[in-house]
């Protein structure tokens, strides 16, 4: 593989997961109460500490695997399933993070709202987690593993732009049409799920 068609591949791959167009909707439900300023302190927060948590993750997942003595193909098999559920639950309605709105909007502490439910597990849930531990095991050398942070790193420019533009993102696509679009992009993961989870059994039985 080389390091464009790698660079497609994490970035796809993360970008679906993070799914920042699908989740500008509920970043609106979770953050309608406040006023412009502070729902961009609220969005500035949100993504670096999404952002940090996935790379700190991402960087450090093989090390973890090691001292728990779990192999990183049971970790696929494992990662894997679970991004199917995951999208599973986008294209049937999203009821886990329904779930999670409807807990944040019992309090209107900042910092409740970015980290929990907005940065964890709305935009770095198990799924980017998982992803960011498998991407970065199958870099084959430092620029490639550069390349599955700059994919992060995209990602989540692309999650901050997001929410500079909610406004204008809702205008153009209405809610259907970003539920259309996370749906769309749901099926995709359901089949990245799918392969990780055929690549851990392959290599573990193989």
């Amino acid at each position: 593989m080389d390091y464009l068609t790698f660079f497609i591949k994490c970035f796809v791959t993360l970008f679906i997961i993070v799914d920042p167009p699908g989740n500008v909707p509920f970043f609106i439900a979770l953050t309608e109460t406040f006023d412009e300023s502070v729902r961009q302190k609220i969005s500035k927060r949100t993504t670096i500490v999404a952002f940090l948590i996935l790379i700190f993750t991402t960087m450090i997942g093989e090390q973890l695997l090691d001292f728990f003595h779990v192999s990183l193909n049971s970790f696929r098999v494992a990662g894997g399933t679970l991004l199917f559920v995951i999208s599973v639950d986008i294209l049937l309605g999203r009821i886990g993070r329904e779930r999670y709105r409807k807990r944040a909007q019992k309090t209107a502490d900042i910092d409740s709202v970015a980290i929990f439910p907005l940065a964890l597990p709305l935009y770095t849930g198990p799924g980017a987690i998982t992803a960011g531990i498998v991407l970065f095991s199958e870099a084959w050398d430092s620029f490639a593993k550069g390349i599955v942070l700059l994919s992060a790193t995209l990602v989540y420019i692309t999650v901050r732009l997001s929410h500079l533009y909610t406004g204008v993102i809702i205008k153009l696509l209405g809610k259907s049409g970003a539920d259309v679009i996370a749906k769309v992009l749901a099926i995709f993961l359901a089949a990245i799920g799918v392969q990780f989870v055929f690549e851990g059994l392959k290599n573990e039985f193989g």
